[in-house]
């Protein structure tokens, strides 16, 4: 009886993985559908680009089920198929490498804003990112040239392990920049402080399982060639990375929703937090006492005679970064101070 090649490692690892990046595809569209409800204020800008994240996603998926098809159907019985490599597989290299980029472009970006405009520190991000995508690239046309695990290692392998190894550098170093920029951006007001701390956990969640995953694929990729669970893997951090992108963006609310929380607490003086959109609604509506301007005894009659104090925090909710580039995380507390007028004008003083 001739012997059963053991298809576990190879064919099985593909079909599992294939089930996972279809599972994690799901969740992918999901957070889609949730970001055109709930953010449909958005600029044009991060519309498009959520859109082409989720084309890409939805390509790489077909592209796995192809793959599969390729795999089990197609070539049902071959006992050296696990050497073959379909063109489906090549090309889900490079969708994952495409949707790596725009992922760590974004946070790149955040972490330019978040070093009020370092571009020492961005530039090098950006760099190494266009070369984890050319180095998946060179992997896409050599794999689909030719069709071959054993022949693509023979002359190739180092540029797949390059493309990984950038992904997980990447993921190390934009996480250690925005934890560092987040923690000097620290106020001394234990409130504030604690949403910088929640943002810190967002940004090590977001980094965490991404890198952890590409550096398991690539130990699988250099120490058991001879088998596929290093693409079944593969096949899952594309999802990863585009999930990592959606629940930054999609998290906006729940974060807002921890400040006005976190910083209106059981105080006697309200602590009212707000961001961009409605501290300009604010503003534009004009308040009665503009900051810094002189109150009259008549004016401070018609509004009451309770003491208030308001603190304003300026947060750019959309990157998790300050407002303005320029200037850290800023706490301005203004305080009103009304004044006793039922006496004669001579004798108004403070409250308190």
């Amino acid at each position: 009886m001739p012997a059963v090649a053991d298809v576990k490692p190879t064919l099985g690892a593909l079909l599992l993985g294939g089930f996972t990046a279809i599972a994690l595809s799901g969740v992918v569209a999901t957070q889609t559908f949730l970001y055109f409800r709930m953010y449909r204020k958005d600029i044009l800008r991060i519309k498009a680009m959520v859109f082409i994240v989720w084309a890409l996603d939805a390509t790489h998926t077909c592209l796995v089920c192809f793959s599969i098809w390729d795999y089990v159907i197609l070539n049902f019985g071959d006992a050296a198929i696990h050497d073959f490599i379909p063109t489906s597989v090549a090309l889900t290299v490079a969708m994952t490498a495409l949707v790596t980029f725009i992922t760590h472009l974004f946070f790149s970006h955040r972490v330019l804003r978040l070093s009020k405009n370092n571009w020492w520190l961005a530039t090098p991000l950006i760099f190494l990112a266009i070369c984890r995508l050319a180095a998946a690239l060179v992997t896409t046309i050599e794999m689909g040239r030719l069709h071959s695990f054993h022949a693509y290692t023979s002359k190739f392998s180092s540029v797949f392990t390059l493309g990984l190894a950038l992904s997980s550098a990447l993921d190390v170093l934009i996480a250690f920049a925005m934890c560092f920029y987040l923690q000097t951006s620290r106020t001394g007001f234990g409130k504030m402080d604690h949403i910088i701390d929640l943002i810190m956990i967002y940004t090590f969640n977001n980094g965490a399982l991404t890198c952890i995953t590409t550096i398991i694929s690539m130990i699988c990729w250099l120490t058991m060639r001879q088998n596929l669970v290093f693409m079944a893997l593969h096949f899952a951090i594309s999802k990863l990375y585009a999930n990592s992108l959606l629940a930054t963006l999609n998290t906006r609310r729940s974060l807002r929703g921890h400040v006005q929380s976190s910083v209106g607490g059981d105080h006697d003086h309200p602590m009212p937090v707000l961001f961009p959109d409605s501290y300009n609604r604010r503003l534009a509506r004009g308040s009665r006492f503009p900051t810094g301007s002189a109150h009259t005894a008549d004016d401070a009659d018609q509004v009451g005679t309770k003491a208030s104090t308001s603190t304003v925090v300026q947060l750019d909710i959309n990157t998790l970064t300050p407002l303005r580039p320029q200037q850290q995380l800023q706490i301005n507390v203004e305080k009103t101070i009304h004044y006793d007028v039922e006496g004669s004008p001579s004798d108004i003083s403070p409250l308190s």
